[in-house]
């Protein structure tokens, strides 16, 4: 038992007066004469005794009831914690997209929110909130219940520790607080990788895991373009289900609000269906794919835009060569070429792609000129001579912090290994070729290199072709000569895609679509001054991203906290540059979910809840008081009528 008022109880101390009255009370009595004195001595001890017991009777009871009173005005109460005690409960709610699956009572999240609004009764505790963007600390159970019905969907995620780490920082701020903290989400496996540290979190954490009804999701991953035709792309739609069935699902494509066609999904007893449409190679078009699955519905939508490429500006510096001319054609390229002696080192910052062909010495001008080019993003090709003067390239090399060129050799090795996994291949070869008619070459340079990544090598393990990685774009150095008299590379039917992906590799162009992640770096081919800066937009959104301005394109790093699935304009002095699309995110579409008594079976300060009922029951039972002041003064009231009948019926 507690008290309210402690301090009231030293008035018991008042109690011995009635006892110190009691014992030293004085009474003179008076002679009655009497004939029979026997009987009168009788009669005197039995009046005595009992007037003695009755004395001691009524001062107990008056001692009770004032006791009872004492008692009862210190407010005594019932309670595992003391009156004093603070409380405070930490939620973080999982709002990711994968609660938008269908429960017993519908969409997880609002069902789990309605839950939580239902159990929330309690004035003497405050709430903390925390979702996947938005956290709200110490407030009221009103305010609470008001963010848990506005709460929406957000694409972020948090992984376990993140947020272990934030109720852990709630903790810590308290003091003289009991802090419950409970953690309702649906656990995908994507959310939780990494293994949960929970040994440093200093009160015991309480999980939730919600159920979908169903573990069957249908959704649009991902699309592309599979043939493209003067007049006619065709574009391939990638669409999977979580489980393998048979079902038809209804899709279409729209160009805005324009319908261009429907077609129906077949996944004949598989995981995974891919639909094509024909549509017109327009100039430009925002597309929009949609399809009817009812269990999610973040990603029944896709978005995505087809424009006209930008052309690119590809410059060979050095010896002539038309094998240059075939691969970088007028329809998608500006290629230039100039001799050494006649270049204009004002052009070069215009250009995307620069190409030393065969330079037998790279003057110091060019090399501050290539370098000031390359970190504003440009990318370089160095094909060496025959004679090239290793001075002068190991100076290049090292202002880009690159290594060395050690010497030359003169023997004949083949091209026999090709890194498929980098970006110059990933899209060259369907399969990993094993059976390829390789080239060859009868002279080379042994290079030795930082930062540097092969990309094909010869049979003696030696570098072919290495991507040096340097500020924001890359230089490509071949260590043989590719005239015909030193490689027949130029034959190889590797030469097309190397040189092509070389310009495509150069400009992180405009894809179809971009997906919501913490950061995008969009490149757009563009001039804008030096004061003006592009925003992004769309109906509800406006905002300007961190940007860097190239002489010939500006790079955009967007952030992807607050974008939403749909069309965004690249507008610079409201004019639009260009349209891009965003998706989110197809991981949490896959639902797999993770066994909480596998995940926390050695986590002793973790307890699994079934139901949220269950949570805030115990909850309240912890922070339940019982009031015992009613009770003495109903002992009171009740020792009160004892002493009043002990006085009107206890005869003398």
């Amino acid at each position: 038992m507690q008290f309210k008022h402690p301090e009231i109880l030293y008035a018991l101390l008042l109690l011995i007066i009635p006892i110190l009255v009691h014992l030293f009370q004085l009474q003179r009595f008076k002679k009655v004469p009497f004939t029979n004195v026997q009987f009168l001595k009788n009669i005197v001890q039995q009046t005595r005794k009992s007037s003695r017991v009755k004395k001691l009777l009524i001062l107990l009871t008056r001692m009770a009831t004032f006791a009872c009173l004492i008692i009862a005005f210190s407010q005594p109460y019932l309670s595992n914690n003391s009156l004093q005690q603070n409380y405070h409960t930490t939620i973080y709610l999982d709002n990711s997209f994968s609660m938008q699956a269908k429960g017993e009572n519908g969409e997880l999240l609002k069902s789990i929110a309605q839950q939580i609004i239902e159990n929330t009764n309690s004035k003497n505790t405050t709430f903390s909130l925390i979702t996947n963007n938005n956290e709200f600390k110490n407030i009221d159970s009103k305010t609470l219940k008001n963010e848990l019905i506005t709460c929406d969907y957000s694409p972020n995620k948090l992984d376990l520790n993140t947020v272990l780490l934030k109720l852990n920082s709630t903790n810590l701020k308290s003091t003289n607080t009991l802090n419950k903290n409970i953690i309702i989400s649906d656990f995908q496996t994507i959310n939780f990788k990494n293994k949960p540290e929970v040994t440093n979190v200093n009160t015991a954490i309480n999980v939730l895991k919600v159920h979908p009804k169903k573990n069957i999701n249908i959704f649009i991953d991902s699309i592309y373009i599979a043939e493209e035709k003067a007049n006619e792309i065709t574009l391939s739609i990638v669409v999977k289900s979580t489980e393998k069935n048979s079902l038809t699902i209804p899709i279409s494509l729209q160009d805005n609000t324009k319908l261009l066609g429907k077609s129906i999904v077949k996944f004949n007893n598989s995981n995974t269906s891919i639909i094509d449409f024909s549509i017109p190679n327009i100039a430009n078009m925002n597309g929009i794919i949609t399809l009817t699955d009812a269990n999610l519905t973040f990603d029944n939508t896709f978005y995505f835009t087809l424009s006209k490429p930008e052309k690119m500006n590809v410059l060979a510096i050095g010896e002539n060569a038309p094998f240059l001319n075939k691969i970088y054609t007028v329809d998608e390229f500006n290629f230039t070429s100039n001799q050494l002696q006649n270049l204009n080192y004002d052009a070069l910052k215009n250009q995307h792609l620069i190409i030393l062909n065969e330079l037998e010495n790279i003057p110091n001008e060019l090399t501050k000129t290539l370098f000031d080019f390359s970190k504003n993003g440009g990318t370089i090709v160095i094909i060496p001579s025959v004679n090239s003067v290793l001075n002068s390239y190991n100076n290049f090399l090292k202002i880009f912090n690159a290594g060395t060129i050690l010497n030359k050799t003169a023997e004949e090795h083949k091209i026999t290994s090709i890194v498929f996994e980098h970006p110059l291949m990933t899209q060259v070869f369907e399969n990993n070729v094993t059976n390829f008619q390789y080239p060859t070459t009868n002279l080379y340079y042994k290079f030795q290199l930082k930062n540097a990544t092969s990309v094909l090598k010869l049979d003696s393990n030696e570098a072919f072709l290495t991507a040096i990685k340097n500020n924001n774009n890359a230089v490509y150095l071949f260590s043989s000569p590719l005239k015909k008299e030193v490689s027949n590379f130029m034959q190889s039917p590797l030469i097309v895609p190397v040189f092509y992906n070389f310009a495509k590799n150069s400009l992180k162009n405009t894809r179809l679509y971009y997906t919501i992640q913490p950061e995008n770096t969009v490149e757009i081919i563009t001039n804008i001054a030096k004061d003006n800066v592009l925003k992004v937009l769309n109906n509800d959104n406006e905002f300007i991203p961190l940007q860097e301005i190239t002489p010939n394109k500006v790079i955009l790093k967007i952030d992807g906290t607050d974008l939403k699935s749909g069309f965004y304009n690249l507008t610079s002095n409201d004019k639009i540059i260009k349209t891009i699309a965003f998706n989110y995110n197809r991981e949490e579409s896959e639902l797999n979910y993770l066994n909480l008594a596998s995940l926390f079976k050695n986590s002793e300060n973790i307890v699994i809840n079934t139901a949220i009922d269950n949570f805030f029951t115990e909850m309240y039972n912890e922070q339940k008081i019982n009031w015992l002041f009613k009770w003495f003064l109903a002992f009171s009231v009740l020792f009160l009528l004892i002493e009043m009948l002990l006085l009107k019926y206890f005869k003398i």
